[in-house]
């Protein structure tokens, strides 16, 4: 494979320094010019890695094309682009829909469009793709799980979720400063508090349970597991945490 990345920030950091950590056999990995200290950074990790002096110097030496450019400079970054006929386009950009890409990438093989997430740096990441291409399951099935869907609005869906980072965060913190206000020191308390995180999403991965079900075998009748969720949602909380996701969603879909 010989990729190359269209864009040079948090998110193909985290892929090119995934499939470092992984091992992943790729011929070389060709970065643009922007973001200067970023790729400078990443080429010293690897002799086949490389800094390129122009977007277009990126495209005529790769098979698969990531674009990672923010979506508000999206347009003029690619209509300066002459793309080839055997270019695997994937798109990281959001809100830029396939048939928009079409327009301005011409001629290109394949377009596709992915979301992946900053985790894909320790190959602990979830990657949605759109449409299905084996490809591009193949270039992240070394990074952690790709899911894929056949139609945007699926994609859109998958997207919108990746709106809960800074919530779930949040929610790490307020147990945090709650733990503060018990006369546990804050250090202390984020070092307990990231280790349950890791606990309580590592088993999410023993198995394939539905939620619903670990819900479930995390509560004994009358425990405190039983009594929070009881409080949260006799709150309406997690029905407003979905009415929040329709809103993003709406945002996503431009409604």
């Amino acid at each position: 494979m010989r990729i190359g990345f269209v864009g040079t920030g948090t998110i193909t950091r985290a892929v090119v320094t995934g499939l470092l950590h992984v091992d992943a056999p790729f011929e070389h990995i060709y970065l643009s010019p922007r973001n200067a200290d970023v790729g400078a950074t990443l080429a010293k990790l690897d002799r086949r890695i490389s800094v390129c002096g122009t977007n277009q110097e990126v495209l005529d030496a790769s098979d698969i094309v990531c674009l990672a450019v923010v979506p508000q400079i999206a347009a003029e970054v690619l209509e300066a682009l002459d793309f080839e006929g055997h270019h695997h386009v994937i798109s990281f950009i959001a809100g830029v829909s396939i048939s928009d890409l079409e327009q301005r990438v011409g001629r290109a093989h394949a377009i596709i469009r992915a979301v992946p997430l900053p985790a894909v740096a320790a190959a602990k990441g979830s990657t949605a793709i759109c449409p299905p291409d084996e490809v591009t399951r193949r270039l992240f099935s070394y990074l952690g799980t790709p899911v894929e869907v056949a139609d945007e609005s699926k994609f859109d869906a998958l997207s919108a979720v990746t709106a809960t980072m800074a919530s779930f965060y949040a929610m790490l913190e307020t147990q945090a400063q709650w733990l503060v206000a018990q006369g546990i020191d804050y250090d202390s308390a984020r070092a307990y508090l990231a280790g349950y995180s890791v606990g309580l999403a590592h088993e999410t991965s023993l198995n394939d349970k539905p939620f619903s079900t670990l819900i479930q075998d995390s509560m004994t009748p009358g425990g405190i597991n039983e009594q929070l969720h009881g409080e949260l949602s006799g709150k309406g909380t997690y029905s407003h945490y979905q009415e929040a996701l329709d809103n993003v969603l709406r945002r996503i879909e431009g409604r």
